[in-house]
């Protein structure tokens, strides 16, 4: 079956890897356009997809804050199929692509390091949101406008039960030391938080 045509501008891996990016590590879109190629640990695809402990370091965050970020298995494959497929020719065309995330070579108002903007984040997103709403037909399974801070939210409660609520890994992993923030990005969504009481 033939693979259906894209736009040339279209980087669907790259994008992909984006999304898992955010919700499996927590990262702010600013940090996301931040990344550069030699902050991935391993960096070579293949290497990459074997790995079990890959991780992004020095990651810059509010504050002039520093902090390694640990990439799951999604995110992993992701990133090495952008990186084997779409990331070559991109870098090819720019002037230093440092960048680990680029954008489309073709893009003509693109920078000249190829560095990805964080609206560029915002848009893309967002048409994830709007694609999957699109496929969706449950309203209870509907997104809704996607942010990129909602991954970011959506990552800090899921590792807040996973780490039994560990204050110190939830501010390692983002970059927060400030407990109402804390507490706000681990505030279960209001579906979750009425299924606690539906029993009791």
């Amino acid at each position: 079956m033939p693979r259906p045509r894209v736009h040339a501008h279209a980087r669907p891996l790259r994008d992909r890897a984006i999304v898992y990016l955010l919700f499996g590590t927590g990262l702010r879109r600013a940090e996301v356009v931040g990344l550069d190629l030699d902050q991935l640990e391993p960096a070579d695809p293949h290497r990459l997809r074997q790995a079990k402990k890959a991780r992004l370091t020095g990651v810059r965050g509010k504050g002039r804050t520093s902090r390694t970020v640990f990439l799951g298995r999604d995110a992993r494959q992701a990133l090495a199929d952008y990186l084997q497929q779409e990331r070559p020719g991109d870098a090819a065309t720019s002037t230093a692509a440092a960048a680990l995330l680029l954008s489309a070579a073709s893009i003509a108002a693109r920078r000249p390091d190829g560095r990805l903007s964080a609206r560029s984040i915002n848009t893309i997103v967002s048409e994830v949101g709007r694609l999957h709403d699109a496929q969706t037909t449950d309203p209870d399974r509907q997104l809704g406008a996607l942010r990129p801070h909602d991954a970011r939210h959506t990552f800090a409660f899921g590792l807040s039960q996973a780490s039994g609520h560990n204050r110190a890994e939830l501010e390692r992993r983002l970059g927060h030391a400030n407990d109402r923030y804390l507490r706000l990005y681990t505030n279960p969504p209001d579906d979750i938080a009425a299924g606690y009481v539906e029993d009791l």
